[in-house]
């Protein structure tokens, strides 16, 4: 029992976090494709790349969680975990698109790209909620990566301003209207021929 004692800089984990995580670990061991990758003996995990962006001179840092070296094709993946229990399946491509924009997952698998010269990336998705491990492989496409490259680029003039200037906006700088997107203009174009 001294680890009882002995507690400090470290976090304790339930029985009921280990069983969780060990349920998620083997729901990704089992997987056809992501057990290969992840148990690949030519895998590097977490390797750091340091940069200097040529268009801005800002220091760029990356780790992606794993990478693999196929006969010259240069592979990076992330582990993500997710909490997705109550999606319903048409639906799930859609979702795990939205956590990919919405978290940035493709600028940062850009970024990857480019830094650590990586020809392909793929996240390995894997549900959290308590008995219902699933996992999702989801390769990042051309236009995809394209369009994390673009907002990466967007992104660094805009803290290189920052850095030269000093002036730091805000992210949104004026009123507006909220509009629908072409998803929900779709939505209500299909209710109201319903109603």
């Amino acid at each position: 029992d001294a680890w009882r004692e002995n507690t400090e800089g470290k976090v304790l984990v339930t029985r009921q976090q280990l069983s969780t995580a060990l349920n998620i670990q083997k729901a990704l061991l089992e997987h056809p494709t992501a057990g290969k990758l992840l148990t690949h003996p030519s895998r590097a995990v977490e390797v750091s790349y340091f940069g200097i962006d040529e268009e801005t001179g800002l220091e760029v840092r990356v780790r992606p969680d794993l990478e693999l070296d196929m006969g010259g094709l240069r592979i990076g993946a992330d582990l993500k975990t997710i909490s997705m229990w109550n999606i319903k399946q048409e639906g799930l491509r859609a979702k795990l698109h939205r956590e990919i924009i919405d978290r940035d997952y493709h600028l940062s698998a850009a970024m990857y790209c480019e830094t650590a010269a990586l020809d392909q990336f793929f996240w390995i998705f894997v549900n959290k909620d308590e008995n219902y491990h699933w996992v999702a492989i989801i390769e990042a496409s051309t236009e995809l990566l394209e369009l994390g490259m673009l907002e990466y680029r967007k992104t660094m003039r805009a803290i290189a301003n920052g850095f030269d200037t000093g002036e730091w906006p805000a992210p949104i700088t004026e009123d507006y209207t909220d509009e629908l997107n072409d998803f929900d203009v779709r939505r209500l174009e299909a209710l109201r021929v319903q109603a």
